[in-house]
């Protein structure tokens, strides 16, 4: 394609846009809203999947030995532990000081003493361990099964699977919003290009007669399609960008756990993949509507 075409191609494409100036503006506001929604629901997800992993690398692991295990043998496998590349900190919890975290309260400290007064302490020892990041918990887990002297392992799996949970649940109604709005957008531009080739069909027949090809009949609305999704998603861009505090701030009064922020690479990468959407939704829009119409005839 030569600089010439493509320079007619984008005037072309200008000139329908401006001549097609209200359906231009919904068509635009369409790809507008629906890429913030879609982004707002993007944002959520990432933003969840970004407090599992906080969640994971605050998580102190548990390891609960075996009864009965003596103190040298505990203060071998801290020592052993320590040495552990995926741990940042390891303490050893004795019976008692369980006692005492269990039983806080001082009558049941009472009654806990009185107990223990007739037998031994039932609670065993434990190591409780901070992971150094979040990719190294499960490693860590497996490591930590395999001594003799662990009998159990534990970091709070239920509450980490109810927000693994969320998390999916995040993702399926993202790609739920993600097609319908899409298709909206779709119907949208596809029915913008479509009016714009009814209003251009006199002069679109006088460029068949004189030799036109099919592509060089559809490439300005290709553009104008493109120029559309760009200026849609990059509405989207902005609006997210700078309502993202107000967005957070709202999903923090759903969720309260949501008291975190994205850095500013998580946005770059949210507003390519917004403006990668808006691309392919106003370029498919186009294609759809050339390739429904009979005006072109056959392909060249």
């Amino acid at each position: 394609m030569s600089v010439d075409n493509l320079t007619f191609f984008i005037s072309e494409a200008v000139t329908n846009l401006r001549r097609a100036g209200l359906m231009t503006f919904v068509t635009v506001s369409t790809i507008s809203v629906a890429l913030l929604l879609m982004g707002t629901f993007l944002l959520a997800t990432m933003n969840m999947e970004f407090l599992l992993d906080r969640l994971q690398e605050e998580a102190l692991v548990t390891a609960f030995l075996v009864p009965g295990a003596a103190i040298d043998k505990v203060n071998a496998l801290k020592l052993q532990i320590t040495g552990f590349d995926e741990v940042t900190r390891v303490d050893v919890v004795t019976p008692e000081a369980a006692g005492r975290e269990l039983f806080s309260n001082s009558d049941d400290r009472n009654l806990l003493q009185i107990g223990l007064a007739e037998g031994e302490n039932p609670l065993p020892y434990t190591i409780r361990m901070k992971v150094r990041s979040s990719h190294d918990l499960q490693p860590l887990l497996a490591r930590l099964r395999s001594f003799p002297l662990v009998e159990s392992v534990g970091y709070g799996e239920e509450a980490f699977r109810q927000f693994q949970g969320l998390s999916q649940l995040l993702w399926i109604g993202s790609i739920l919003v993600i097609v319908l709005l899409g298709l909206s957008s779709l119907f949208i531009v596809y029915n913008t290009v479509r009016l714009t080739l009814f209003m251009r069909r006199e002069e679109i027949l006088i460029m068949k007669l004189v030799g036109a090809t099919n592509w060089f009949i559809r490439s300005p609305f290709l553009i104008e399609g493109l120029i559309q999704g760009v200026l849609g998603a990059a509405i989207a861009m902005i609006l997210l960008v700078f309502g993202s505090q107000f967005i957070m701030a709202r999903l923090a009064v759903l969720i309260p756990f949501f008291k975190f922020e994205l850095g500013a690479g998580h946005m770059v990468k949210l507003s390519v993949k917004l403006l990668m959407m808006g691309i392919v939704l106003g370029i498919s829009g186009s294609l759809l509507s050339l390739r429904d119409l009979n005006v072109f005839g056959r392909e060249k």
